[in-house]
């Protein structure tokens, strides 16, 4: 049997980073709301403890407001006397401690956390724990989960109250003049029956919780009273005065000098007024991208896999066949093991340096806040098709897993957004992708990486585009407007520890599926690709895989692969999209799928068609959790169609390119130009950014 720490607080508190320091994890950790969509947990032991530890999705209060809000709630209210470590961030103590008085309030086995105290403590402050502990009557320790500092001491602090029934440890006077007495005589009966805390409950009703009157079923008489007579707005005020009290001076610094705790300040930065300006956001974040996407897939990039290609063919390759050779095996067999399955996962992991540089540098700007940023930077854009600033972080998550970023989605507040976010970020470029565009585009286009930064740029825009029609036409999914409400972290600069493990996690999770599943269907492809049903292995007749892909070839003809082979490597996409490539590889590389005068063309329309038509299994089943089969059958339609309509208006506009060149060049500068002036003529008058952080009163703002 085990006891149990729930870690709870706000969004962007480093709630994860707490969880993986005591359970020696390496759960998914960001600089940015929402990284936690839903709870996780792992037992270890502690001394003579054996101790559940459960990492919950971010709060503010004991109201939900969205699904992954609904998890913590109903987790917190149903632990028994598990201990709830309420994890604050060091400088913003004030607003994180209205979530723990409201623990305390419902009768919650409560110890107070502060993380990231070494932000306080690198300008000189300390932290007073014992007199915050004492005006609250619940343990309180510091620490800095980050950098593993005082870390165990949630523990050691923790065990002895772990199992304790929770004491009345303060009287809530802060709320003595709410009518709190007047309503427990109406709700405490009704309290006991639905095994709800008596006096939360009373509060709860009071600020007309809809789910906790629901839950006692009051009688409507009384019921619509309580939300006729929400006090919601003075127990905040109640909360927050008392919240004052007891944080004055909490922050002392040499000399006695006291400070707030709240240490982080509204203001723009400097830097923030130039990224998060009218006129230099956008055009900054495109340079970003693009810096990333020169350094990633252009020669630092290209270097590194060749020279992982070489390594696998000095040393894998050439040692295995001539084992194979000397060894007199039959030719099916040496075929298979050098041609189809080393051939055919080496075509994929010679990509894998690039993957983990991609990954890096999303790390970086996850880590370090920028991340964050862009969801405010968009949220003007987002608000008119339906959308929200904390959409662009799901659909920025996409750039690496469509499957994990589509769980994401979940954080948003309506329905009908979570809906449309998810169903259209499968649209964004996934990291499985990217071996397909550094094989095709590699063997096609010089600067492969400008081609590889059109294809992320086509996605997104075909994503916003859908998200703006779903919003316009179809009026079972428009969504309402929710107040934008978000963390603005501070700038951070990420450890080489937590850069490490996200890189490290990504990579083994890239060569698992390498050396499972793209083995597997490398293995199936080639068989079915070098046996007919007739003739048996190098038959004249046609292969299996070849009778099945010749049957649906014809349909991607005016697309410009329609060979058995280039269905066959799209076919082995819906399992996973690395297997693309390796069926590619396997079935005797690129110059087979694309020949010819056309075949820059033809190649442009595929990488076009990998990167919007269905997406993997794994996706595919996650949409299904969070949507339902109906929509996800829908978005699956209307991904197949996109993909064929942009894969034939792509490769004819590849083809005129290459009939008129200079005329193509000419449209393209004039294309650009203009759409630099209308991103310029039609940014905001006002930074909406500008105005929430620093808050200044815009006179052209709404």
């Amino acid at each position: 049997m085990y006891d149990e720490i729930l870690l709870a607080g706000n969004p962007n508190v480093g709630k994860t980073s707490v969880f993986n320091r005591l359970t020696r994890s390496s759960e998914h950790v960001g600089n940015w709301h929402g990284v936690t969509v839903d709870e996780k947990s792992k037992i270890i032991r502690y001394e003579d403890k054996v101790l559940k530890i459960t990492d919950l999705p971010g709060l503010y209060s004991l109201t939900e407001y969205s699904p992954e809000e609904g998890v913590a709630i109903s987790r917190i209210m149903n632990c028994g006397n598990a201990v709830v470590a309420v994890i604050c961030e060091a400088r913003n103590i004030k607003r994180n401690l209205f979530l723990a008085l409201q623990l305390l309030e419902a009768g919650r086995n409560v110890m107070i956390v502060v993380n990231m105290a070494d932000e306080i403590e690198k300008s000189g402050g300390k932290i007073n724990c014992g007199a915050l502990s004492e005006a609250l009557g619940v343990p309180v320790v510091a620490t800095s989960a980050k950098y593993g500092k005082r870390a165990f001491d949630i523990l050691s602090v923790a065990k002895p109250i772990l199992n304790a029934a929770p004491e009345k440890r303060y009287a809530a006077d802060y709320l003595k003049d709410i009518p709190l007495a007047k309503t427990r005589a109406l709700t405490d009966g009704y309290a006991r029956a639905a095994d709800l805390p008596c006096e939360w409950a009373a509060i709860k009703a009071l600020e007309g919780d809809e789910w906790v009157i629901k839950r006692l079923k009051l009688p409507s008489r009384i019921a619509e009273k309580m939300l006729n007579e929400n006090l919601r707005g003075e127990i905040c005020a109640a909360r927050y005065n008392y919240i004052d009290k007891i944080t004055e001076g909490l922050v002392v610094y040499g000399a006695g000098k006291n400070s707030s705790p709240d240490g982080n300040k509204t203001g723009l930065c400097a830097f923030d007024r130039i990224a998060l300006g009218k006129y230099f956001a956008l055009p900054l974040f495109l340079a970003v991208i693009m810096a990333v996407f020169a350094v990633t897939f252009g020669l630092p990039g290209r270097f590194l896999s060749e020279l992982t290609g070489l390594a696998i063919d000095k040393y894998l390759y050439a040692p295995v066949a001539a084992a194979l050779k000397q060894s007199s095996c039959p030719m099916w067999l040496a075929d298979l093991v050098c041609e189809g399955i080393i051939n055919g996962l080496s075509g994929i992991v010679v990509f894998l340096p690039q993957i983990v540089l991609l990954f890096f540098f999303l790390a970086m700007m996850e880590d370090s806040g920028y991340v964050a940023r862009v969801a405010f930077m968009t949220d003007g854009l987002f608000g008119k098709i339906g959308l929200s600033g904390k959409s662009a972080i799901t659909l920025l998550m996409g750039f690496g897993c469509s499957a994990t970023a589509v769980l994401t989605s979940r954080g948003l507040e309506d329905e009908n957004m979570r809906k449309k976010t998810a169903l259209i970020t499968p649209f964004m470029s996934c990291s499985a992708r990217l071996p397909v565009y550094l094989t095709i585009g590699g063997a096609f286009f010089a600067a492969n990486w400008l081609v590889i930064f059109f294809l992320y740029l086509l996605g997104a825009c075909t994503a916003v585009i859908f998200a703006a029609v779903m919003e316009k036409c179809i009026p079972a999914l428009k969504s309402g407007r929710p107040a934008f409400i978000m963390e603005m972290p501070p700038y951070r600069i990420p450890t080489a520890e937590r850069v490490f493990q996200i890189l490290a996690a990504n990579a083994a999770v890239f060569l698992v599926k390498v050396g499972t599943v793209i083995f597997a269907l490398d293995v199936i492809v080639w068989v079915l690709s070098n046996f007919s049903l007739t003739d048996g292995y190098g038959g004249a007749g046609d292969s299996i895989m070849t009778v099945v892909g010749k049957a649906v070839a014809v349909l991607f003809e005016p697309l410009g692969f329609g060979s058995w082979q280039a269905v066959t490597s799209l076919l082995s996409g819906f399992v996973a999209k690395e297997a693309v490539v390796g069926a590619i590889q396997s079935l005797g590389g690129v110059k087979i799928l694309f020949a010819g005068d056309t075949a820059p063309a033809d190649a442009a329309a595929f990488m076009v068609f990998t990167l919007l038509y269905v997406p993997c299994a794994a996706t595919i089943s996650a949409l299904i959790k969070e949507v339902g089969l109906k929509w996800t059958l829908v978005g699956a339609g209307v991904q197949m169609v996109t993909a064929y309509i942009a894969a034939f208006v792509v490769r004819s506009a590849v083809l005129f390119t290459m009939r008129a060149p200079g005329f193509a060049a000419a449209f393209a500068v004039i294309a650009a130009f203009t759409a630099v002036a209308a991103v310029l003529t039609r940014a905001d008058k006002c930074c909406a950014v500008g105005c929430r952080l620093c808050d200044r009163k815009c006179k052209k703002s709404k």
